[in-house]
């Protein structure tokens, strides 16, 4: 996944990739690769796998990193308008029945390159939410130093930074 900065606004700094409007220059900061834990949670990582191909007819290129908690994570794909740099609903998704499963939170947020589906720090309108057809695709990255424990069974732990 590629990680670009937007240098004409305070507020939108940080997208990925480079497609959303009122950035018209993003500069590049750099590529990270995630590890993926397909084993243990297979929904989960399939869906995100389809949102960073864009064969969910959505994806997360242009997308803000919407929030960020300096030493501890980011959380980026937020699902809504595309204009705001969120996400759009994404397309053919399998339904995430894996969160609540118990098996699904049996990792943790243990050091820095977590990777994990957002659920507790989730803050999409009810409105989307309520949809039939939503899907979570809100992640977020640890970034240390140190642990997040105040995540560990809230959200899916699914993959971890392997370079980047």
């Amino acid at each position: 996944m590629d990680f670009s900065a937007c240098p004409n606004s305070s507020r939108n700094d940080r997208t990925l990739g480079d497609e959303f409007t009122a950035c018209s220059e993003t500069e590049p900061l750099g590529r990270v690769v995630f590890g993926l834990y397909g084993k243990l949670v297979p929904i989960t990582v399939s869906n995100f796998k389809a949102m960073c191909t864009g064969t969910a007819k959505s994806s997360y290129k242009g997308t803000l990193v919407q929030k960020l908690f300096p030493g501890e994570y980011f959380i980026a794909g937020k699902q809504g308008r595309r204009d705001k740099g969120e996400v759009r609903p994404p397309v053919g998704l399998a339904r995430n029945t894996e969160t609540i499963e118990s098996k699904a939170f049996i990792l943790e947020h243990s050091r820095p390159g977590v990777l994990s589906l957002c659920l507790s720090e989730n803050d999409d309108d009810d409105e989307i939410k309520l949809d039939p057809d939503y899907r979570n695709v809100e992640f977020l990255v640890t970034t240390g130093p140190a642990p997040c424990p105040q995540l560990d069974n809230q959200n899916i732990v699914f993959g971890t930074v392997l370079e980047g």
